[in-house]
């Protein structure tokens, strides 16, 4: 046998072996989640972070996360087709303004932000994140995406006024970090944060109501607070989406938000739903179930 038919022969093996491998390991390490989890947490405790390139997306995460980062992980994205549901339907509708800014409060890792500036709708975008391992990660993912110079990250939390708030930390989800109580019964972790209306901190850098094209608002059941921070934009009936999650409310806030809401605009669309459910905005109000809601 000659040395070339050799390595041939030899190369095929191990090609072979890897497959097989592969097709064994995969469903157990993959399709169980126990077994998924222990390899999450090995990598969590030994402080590595995951790179997921997805196609024309890449994100570093942290394997210890459970939601955004599992789903990247292992799903392929998080909140991808609700993002470019909401820019298909203000594209529709006539109301998205041609490279503007794209504003995201809750900005977690940085996702939202990508996808945004991915769509060709968006110029730039402001992502409002007060968690530091959040914020490092974000940077992180800007620069692995090439849209670090697109982008400004306020490490600030947002609120109906500017001043200092508690953030607890979820110790499972990244993204379920909340101002106003702990996100889990075991969660004890808890740090302060710097607080800013997002009117005030759009002003201060030079960011007018009329660049906004888009503003994204996910902050764990602090959306009343956080929208009474955004008067100018809703005056000017910038479109909004945030996470409407009416049984985490008080009664007045959740009266209050959809009145307001309603003196601004006039339909909303449930990004959960079909892509053709607009409804009209007083009917906000008879929602009972978390959903993602665009306003505009």
């Amino acid at each position: 046998m000659s040395r070339s038919t050799f390595r041939a022969i030899k190369g095929a093996f191990h090609r072979h072996r890897r497959a097989l491998r592969r097709a064994l390991l995969e469903p157990l390490l993959v399709g169980r989640p126990t077994l998924r989890d222990t390899v999450m947490h090995a990598l969590a405790a030994r402080g590595h972070l995951v790179f997921c390139d997805l196609g024309d997306v890449k994100f570093f995460v942290d394997p210890s996360d459970r939601v955004v980062g599992a789903w990247a992980m292992w799903h392929g994205g998080w909140q991808r087709r609700e993002l470019e549901q909401a820019v298909s339907v203000l594209a529709a509708a006539g109301r998205l303004t041609p490279r503007s800014v794209f504003v995201d409060v809750g900005a977690n890792i940085g996702t939202h932000a990508v996808y945004a500036l991915r769509t060709g709708h968006f110029a730039r975008a402001v992502a409002f994140e007060p968690e530091p391992h959040n914020v490092r990660l974000m940077e992180m993912n800007f620069a692995a995406n090439n849209v670090a110079g697109a982008t400004q990250v306020i490490t600030k939390a947002a609120g109906a006024a500017a001043g200092t708030a508690t953030l607890h930390l979820h110790p499972r989800n990244k993204g379920a970090h909340a101002i106003g109580g702990p996100p889990s019964d075991d969660g004890a972790g808890r740090i302060d944060v710097p607080m800013v209306r997002v009117d005030d901190a759009l002003a201060s850098i030079g960011i007018s109501a009329q660049q906004v094209g888009l503003v994204w608002v996910d902050v764990e059941g602090y959306e009343p607070q956080a929208l009474r921070g955004l008067s100018a934009l809703m005056r000017r009936r910038v479109p909004v989406v945030f996470e409407f999650t009416p049984a985490r409310y008080a009664i007045a806030d959740r009266r209050d938000l959809v009145r307001t809401l309603a003196e601004h605009y006039t339909a909303f669309h449930r990004l959960s739903g079909a892509p053709d459910n607009r409804n009209d905005i007083g009917a906000l109000a008879s929602l009972d179930r978390a959903d993602d809601v665009l306003v505009y």
